[in-house]
């Protein structure tokens, strides 16, 4: 009897490490989810800015498609690692061939949304 009561003391021990972990995986989940939209919001606050910034420049109200075809840019929100990829993409002088939309991808009331940016590599030569 005193080994099954052992038993049952250590199996509630473990269930409540476990209830303690979901409890603290849950917290960081809702936190994570918080910084996302905290970044969506002052990525669609910085491409706000962004366009202000060029309207002034070319003292013209554009649409925000109309600046990015006649300067050719497009402002793209990443994260560090991403930014590396591209770098090396540019460095190896890769070209952009098609942008896929994003499926299931965070879309805001600011109308931001993801997409996919397929790159070929430059054939020498």
């Amino acid at each position: 009897m005193g080994e099954q009561s052992r038993l049952e003391r250590i199996i509630h021990r473990i269930e409540d490490h476990i209830e303690e972990w979901r409890k603290e995986d849950a917290a960081r989940k809702m936190e994570a989810e918080a910084n996302r939209e905290k970044l969506w919001a002052e990525a669609a606050e910085r491409e706000k800015m962004l366009v202000e910034a060029i309207n002034e420049e070319l003292s013209q109200k554009e649409s925000l498609e109309g600046v990015t075809k006649q300067q050719r840019l497009v402002f793209v929100v990443h994260t560090d690692e991403v930014n590396e990829t591209l770098q090396d993409f540019a460095g190896k002088k890769d070209r952009l061939v098609k942008v896929l939309p994003g499926r299931g991808t965070h879309v805001s009331a600011a109308g931001l949304s993801g997409s996919w940016l397929v790159f070929e590599e430059e054939e020498p030569g």
